[in-house]
């Protein structure tokens, strides 16, 4: 299977406009079931300039809960992409219908070659790849993982691949490479912790510096 990197570009056209209510008011630290870490929910604050957020619940095209577990984005890691539990993360009030970040996990069977940076593109020393650009970031991790029911369309894998899309001309503050990063690497521990794979994925606790040439 072929690795597609689209930095970011995992959104759809599930919206905040078809009727399903979200869970509203929430806390950085309580979207995404808790997989946002100290620094993780100040990067979301500081990337969102507000301190309550908003997460769909509802199902998508697919019939799978819109709103964001462990159990599910590990269960789905190797099915089709509508399958796969999405964190859709909203700034709350926010009536664009646009999330302000979106985020996926999938199997992978390897990995793209050390990310190439520069100009709007910065890579970071986490996992097996890690490059944040304008449309979001991607995060690659060493992850053995098997699917969990028949007709998966991914067979037997050694990576997960964390992709975010949050464009950064909607974000604020003068580290939001980083900020998107932070908050990325902190959901993908906590994936790798529920799949078992903690040890074998080695992603530290503090986000490195960047390099962007």
């Amino acid at each position: 299977m072929a690795v597609a990197v689209l930095v970011g570009g995992c959104s759809d056209d599930s919206g905040k406009g078809d009727g399903r209510e979200p869970n509203a008011n929430m806390a950085a630290s309580k979207v995404c079931e808790g997989t946002l870490d100290h620094s993780a929910a100040a990067a979301l604050q500081h990337l969102s300039g507000v301190d309550r957020f908003d997460e769909l619940t509802g199902t998508n095209e697919a019939g799978e809960s819109n709103t964001f577990s462990l159990s599910g984005a590990v269960g789905h890691l190797h099915d089709e992409y509508l399958e796969r539990s999405a964190c859709r993360v909203y700034k709350s009030g926010d009536g664009s219908g646009e999330p302000l970040l979106e985020v996926r996990f999938s199997a992978s069977v390897n990995h793209p070659p050390s990310p190439e940076a520069g100009g709007d593109r910065v890579s970071y020393l986490l996992g097996v790849y890690a490059l944040a650009g304008p449309t979001g970031a991607d995060l690659f991790f060493r992850c053995p993982t098997k699917p969990t029911r028949d007709g998966a369309v991914v067979g037997d894998t050694d990576y997960v691949k964390a992709e975010m899309a949050a464009p950064a001309g909607r974000m604020r503050g003068d580290s939001v490479d980083r900020d998107r990063m932070v908050i990325l690497n902190s959901m993908a521990r906590s994936v790798a912790e529920a799949a078992g794979c903690a040890s074998t994925a080695a992603l530290p606790a503090q986000v490195p510096e960047g390099k962007d040439s």
